[in-house]
């Protein structure tokens, strides 16, 4: 089973993902390398290049793997740029979430989803503790 962990090629995405690996966990990171870079992305990871607001993207990669948590750190988060395009971060950080969401209904398989504003600092391992501990609520 794997853990998704959407924007995983921006700062705090690439950090967790590094901390994951070194925990010995199978890590599928899904970015489209608007504010992420190509050369954070590690090695031992599956790399989708891709957005979260792709059905179509997401339906690949639920297909082609486990996924048992997600990590969403996919989200804009200038405060600047959201005051004078607030459309921009509407459409991305919350129709994205809606089917990041729908997917991860569709398919299933994910008990544990963590979204995570990349601007504040957190301890990784409590983290990942954390997404280890809470179960993903039944939509029914």
């Amino acid at each position: 089973m794997a853990i998704m962990v959407c924007g995983g090629a921006g700062y705090i995405g690439a950090h967790t993902v590094f901390e994951l690996i070194g925990r010995g966990e199978e890590v599928v990171i899904v970015d489209n390398l608007q504010t992420g870079h190509r050369g954070a992305l590690n090695p031992a990871a599956k790399f989708y290049e891709g957005d979260i607001r792709n059905a179509d993207i997401l339906e690949k990669i639920f297909s082609e793997n486990k996924i048992e948590a997600v990590i969403h750190f996919a989200a804009n988060s200038l405060v600047g740029e959201s005051v004078q395009n607030p459309l921009k971060y509407f459409n991305n950080n919350v129709g994205g979430m809606q089917i990041l969401l729908e997917a991860m209904t569709k398919f299933g398989s994910v008990r544990r989803r963590r979204f995570m504003a990349s601007r504040k600092k957190f301890r990784l391992w409590k983290l990942i503790k954390l997404c280890r501990q809470i179960p993903m609520a039944n939509p029914s």
